[in-house]
């Protein structure tokens, strides 16, 4: 079993008590894994702390007997999430968790969260530690304490490297560390790579907001000869409309989009002469906020990774749609 530390480290190091407490483990065993996930639940539960635990639903399965004698679904202030469902793309999860903040502002939360699961690709991984640099400004001195969960015996060095950067504090042998690597600006300094664009690809270009009208049609057309069913043609449509109006609206110059098939993913892509100056721009609940943090919200919503590569010369937006065929495409 892991030592007592989690409620020991916290009271004698003073975390629990500083606001928002960030910290990592990197583990070499499922066991490993689920005990220290397990007393990190417990604890919180115990201190009358809401805890939500978001992991791949496999996992979530792994902890049944662990997390409270296998009756965790009953346990008032646990909820278990799925997030391979819901954060798939991985900007989702900041409105996620900054939402299950605020719905228990009374009192400090928990946040267990397996982000980086192994199996995602290059570029989901590099929007996993591009949201874990950002976590840190946004949750500054808000009482959340947090626990991401990195296999380091099926993630590479570099998805591992990104964890040391972004975490102040790292478990190790059930006690909390100072991360020697800590470095949140160069992580997200790095994760701003620029984007690469299908040579084969179809593209439209939206001068005016007339242009929008027509853009749509251009954008259910094309996913009309790749077969996408009816309601992937409408995400596609969306998609498309809130990235050239965002353009249109925060840019002097056009917005070219451009549309092609990547593996199982359709990609929409918006350019223009712009630059994004708010990285968490989409990331949040917008609430009353203007109208382009609530299209951009919309898009991390609807798509299964987004990306995004900004200059003081022009900014790049790529949306990943998975491409589900319609029925009669299928047969």
């Amino acid at each position: 079993m892991i030592e007592s530390g989690i409620a020991e480290v916290s009271l004698d190091m003073g975390y629990e008590r500083e606001g928002f407490v960030h910290s990592a483990l990197l583990y070499r065993s499922e066991r490993e894994c689920r005990e220290l996930v397990a007393r990190f639940v417990a604890d919180g539960l115990a201190a009358g702390e809401p805890v939500l635990v978001a992991m791949p639903d496999g996992n979530l399965a792994t902890l049944r007997d662990e997390l409270c004698g296998g009756a965790y679904p009953t346990r008032t202030g646990l909820r278990l999430a799925d997030i391979a469902e819901t954060a798939r793309n991985p900007s989702r999860f900041l409105a996620v968790a900054g939402s299950f903040a605020e719905e228990h502002a009374d009192r400090r939360v928990r946040i267990v969260s397996q982000l980086a699961w192994p199996g995602r690709t290059n570029d989901e991984f590099v929007a996993c530690t591009q949201h874990e640099a950002l976590v840190n400004g946004v949750f500054e001195g808000s009482r959340v304490t947090g626990l991401c969960l990195y296999d380091a015996h099926r993630l590479g060095d570099d998805v591992l490297a990104g964890a040391r950067a972004t975490h102040p504090l790292l478990w190790r042998c059930g006690a909390l560390h100072p991360s020697a690597d800590y470095a949140p600006d160069d992580a997200l300094a790095s994760c701003n790579q620029p984007l690469s664009t299908d040579p084969g690809a179809v593209t439209y270009t939206v001068r005016t907001s007339e242009d929008l009208r027509p853009a749509r049609s251009f954008a259910v057309d094309y996913a009309g000869w790749m077969g996408l069913s009816r309601d992937g043609i409408e995400d596609l449509q969306l998609v498309a409309t809130e990235l050239a109006t965002n353009s249109l609206m925060y840019t002097d110059g056009a917005c070219r989009l451009s549309f092609w098939r990547e593996a199982e993913h359709l990609v929409c892509e918006a350019r223009d002469s712009g630059r994004l100056e708010d990285p968490l721009a989409g990331r949040l609940n917008p609430g009353s906020t203007g109208p382009a943090s609530r299209g951009l919200f919309l898009v991390n919503a609807i798509s299964d990774l987004v990306r995004t590569h900004t200059t003081s010369s022009g900014t790049t937006i790529q949306a990943y749609l998975r491409c589900e065929p319609s029925p009669r495409s299928t047969g």
